[in-house]
């Protein structure tokens, strides 16, 4: 029987141009694992005694070196099955805004990155649950909803 396993997070870092809303994508490198060599967004793991807010601004941190302007709780959980280990994992997700300029400075689990403009959000992000992520980010975080206040995360002294 799989195992049931929450002990990660997502965390969708978009930036907003003239030109419109983008999304980063991540390129894993060789040898980073099971999905090495896929376009992703910044995933990670959670720490024992760490909250998963905090794992999602550390991942952001140690992946990118991205401090957001905006951070928010996505009211969606990521699930999937991962065959290799007969396991279902179940993740919170979380959305960070960055400034238009920030620079993004990769670990050595990435070799590239890219911006995908949210109309080409289908085009690049390979799975389904990153597509209806992105769509609840969409509505909920870049539309109009009043829930985007609720879901909105204190960070750096701002909310």
């Amino acid at each position: 029987m799989p195992k049931v396993k929450s002990n990660r997070v997502a965390v969708y870092v978009f930036r907003h141009l003239a030109g419109g809303t983008q999304f980063l994508q991540l390129h894993r490198a060789a040898g980073s694992g099971d999905y090495a060599g896929t376009w992703q967004t910044v995933y990670g793991g959670i720490k024992s005694g760490e909250t998963a807010i905090n794992a999602a601004l550390r991942e952001l941190q140690e992946e990118t070196q991205l401090v957001p302007t905006n951070f928010f709780q996505v009211e969606y959980l990521e699930s999937f099955y991962h065959r290799a280990r007969d396991r279902v994992t179940v993740l919170p997700v979380f959305a960070a805004q960055i400034a238009p300029r920030a620079k993004v400075i990769l670990d050595a689990e990435h070799d590239d990155y890219r911006w995908v403009d949210l109309a080409d959000v289908g085009a690049h992000f390979v799975w389904r649950v990153q597509r209806q992520a992105i769509a609840i980010i969409e509505q909920d975080i870049l539309g109009t909803s009043p829930a985007k206040e609720l879901l909105t995360i204190k960070v750096n002294g701002r909310r």
